[in-house]
């Protein structure tokens, strides 16, 4: 009998001691961080404007940061593929990634997405990107008055690509169809660079894009601007007017912020914003950023907070009368 209490006994305090390690085990090692390469996950194509501007952060940041910052394009379902890696990656700080806002708030509001809003936590913000309806430079159309004017004499005529169904552009598309009352068909790719393809092949009439991904397409004679979602003017297109100016108040675009799964050590999340933080401030990264038509917009992670919040409550005010599932 006392053999078999000893025996007991002697199991209960092994499994304690295990437990005990594997608890030591699921807590982070923040002494030493970044010892390893940091993944960046950005949920998009190469060569797209979120993916253009992560790389060109990450390549000032990596200067300070101690290791290598690899980016990593998942693609796909809109940004949901890349947006889920990111949401369920170990909170240890060697993964973090970009979301895109709206559309990382409005595919939670318009399906049952693998991951949640509160399933990352705000690092800092890079850029707004404004958005703008464009159309080819040898378009019929040569103003915004041309596009409503056809709009209404052929309803559904007209066709707008977008960066997919519920994402960023076909929100801005969508909202403006509402408020200038004409009907459109959208037509939605999986990303900016298959959407702005589709543009310049012929296959649909207009897109709403962001600036960035369009200025050197405008500016070498190949796409026309005919508004922007913006509150004033654009300063590198002055000649272009805004919706708001056409009578439109709506005010559209992308803010792209850099964010990493719940749960990592604040320690961790403090490094990377300063090290980030100090890249964005950089005279070589404005300087690159400028020549990319990247529009910096600094985001604290408080600030982001309240930005990823008051996202949540526009998209939800206007899923009352647009319908984004087509």
């Amino acid at each position: 009998m006392k053999r078999v209490v000893l025996l007991l006994l002697s199991l209960a305090l092994l499994l304690s001691v295990v437990g005990c390690a594997g608890d030591s085990g699921d807590q982070i090692d923040t002494s030493n961080y970044p010892s390893k390469p940091v993944e960046i996950i950005v949920a998009y194509k190469a060569g797209g404007g979120t993916d253009v501007g992560a790389r060109i952060l990450a390549s000032e940041a990596e200067k300070n940061f101690g290791q290598p910052l690899v980016i990593i394009n998942r693609e796909g379902s809109d940004g949901e593929l890349g947006y889920t890696e990111l949401a369920q990656s170990k909170p240890d700080g060697y993964t973090i990634g970009f979301i895109n806002l709206p559309t990382f708030v409005s595919l939670t509001l318009e399906r049952d997405t693998k991951y949640a809003i509160d399933d990352v936590v705000p690092i800092l913000n890079h850029v707004y990107d404004a958005g703008v309806l464009v159309v080819q430079a040898s378009s019929e159309i040569e103003t915004l008055e041309d596009f409503i004017e056809y709009a209404k004499a052929n309803p559904g005529d007209l066709t707008i690509s977008n960066n997919g169904t519920g994402a960023s552009n076909h929100i801005g598309a969508a909202h403006f169809e509402y408020e200038a009352g004409i009907e459109v068909t959208h037509v939605p790719f999986g990303g900016s660079t298959d959407m702005l393809a589709a543009l310049r092949g012929g296959h649909v009439d207009a897109t709403v894009a962001k600036i960035s991904e369009v200025a050197a397409l405008v500016n070498s004679g190949e796409l026309r601007i005919l508004a922007s979602f913006t509150e004033e003017r654009l300063e590198n297109f002055p000649d272009v007017p805004t919706m708001k100016e056409k009578g439109f108040d709506i005010l559209f675009g992308s803010a792209r912020a850099l964010v990493a799964p719940k749960g990592t050590p604040q320690e961790i999340i403090d490094y990377i914003h300063d090290k980030f933080k100090e890249a964005i401030d950089s005279p070589e990264h404005m300087e690159k950023a400028k020549n990319a038509d990247l529009p910096i917009m600094y985001m604290s992670p408080e600030e982001l907070a309240e930005y990823i919040k008051n996202e949540e409550i526009y998209l939800k005010e206007i899923s009352t009368f647009l319908d984004l599932s087509n």
